[in-house]
């Protein structure tokens, strides 16, 4: 993952630099999930919530649309802009076709997480590494830690909770 560019953000009259979210570089498909999701928060809720409904882009000349249609194709534009500005050619070859932030959205989880008997054999795989979790001979513990988090934090994005009892 890359960093892009800053733009200002204006917070009760003070500027904030933000960066463009982080490039999807196909690998971690949880935590940039979750960076994106804040990433579309800080730009305004509306364009939060794009990827959470279908999205029809409104008929007629732009000038007829009301208020409320202008503001939910604009929130539209912002997330399949910020989207598409995050992928790597090969999942943007993949998504060209899709006219909304939600479309998108949907493709990337469909594919990077699965449908349900997918994320099941996932959630398998890393009850397994979980289970079976050892410090390697070489190993150091950052990097058993880093090893122990990761499987963890996969687990937990796709929704599966570890009992410490």
């Amino acid at each position: 993952m890359t960093e892009g560019i800053k733009t200002p953000l204006k917070f009760d009259g003070l500027n904030f630099p933000i960066k463009t979210p982080l490039k999807f570089d196909g690998l971690n498909f949880p935590i940039w999930k979750v960076k994106m999701t804040v990433f579309l928060q800080s730009l305004e809720s509306r364009v939060a919530k794009v990827v959470t409904k279908p999205f029809s882009v409104p008929i007629g000349d732009k000038d007829t649309w009301s208020d409320i249609t202008t503001k939910k194709f604009d929130a539209n534009a912002k997330a399949h802009y910020a989207l598409l500005q995050t992928l790597n050619y090969d999942d943007i070859a993949r998504v060209i076709h899709c006219k909304s932030g939600y479309e998108i959205w949907i493709y990337l989880v469909v594919t990077h997480e699965g449908m349900s008997q997918v994320k099941r054999a996932k959630i398998d795989f890393l009850l397994c590494q979980y289970e079976n979790f050892i410090m390697h001979e070489n190993d150091i513990i950052d990097d058993m830690l880093t090893r122990f988090t990761k499987i963890t934090n996969g687990l937990t994005s796709l929704g599966d909770v570890i009992d410490n009892g």
